[in-house]
């Protein structure tokens, strides 16, 4: 941790769970920066034992898809080839 490299003179972490599905990601950095994300959603059934059961899954594909997007956005605009 930063902290105890001695970057800063202070550094925690708090977080909390829910029964839900992840349904977005969001990082706050020092109550000054945010970086956020969406995880799209679908249903989904599985059988388990004989039984079905419905749940909601983070659909991969538009993940990557978004992913993808904000690489090539950094890439294509402030990245720099390295300088020896």
């Amino acid at each position: 941790m930063p902290a105890e490299l001695g970057l800063v003179q202070k550094a925690s972490v708090q977080g909390k769970v829910h029964r839900a599905s992840s349904l977005f990601k969001l990082y706050i950095l020092n109550r000054a920066e945010a970086f956020f994300g969406f995880y799209p959603l679908r249903e989904r059934t599985v059988s388990i034992d004989d039984t079905a059961h419905t749940f909601y899954d983070v659909t991969g594909s538009q993940y990557v898809q978004q992913a993808q997007m904000w690489f090539d956005s950094v890439w294509s605009t402030i990245a720099c080839e390295r300088q020896p």
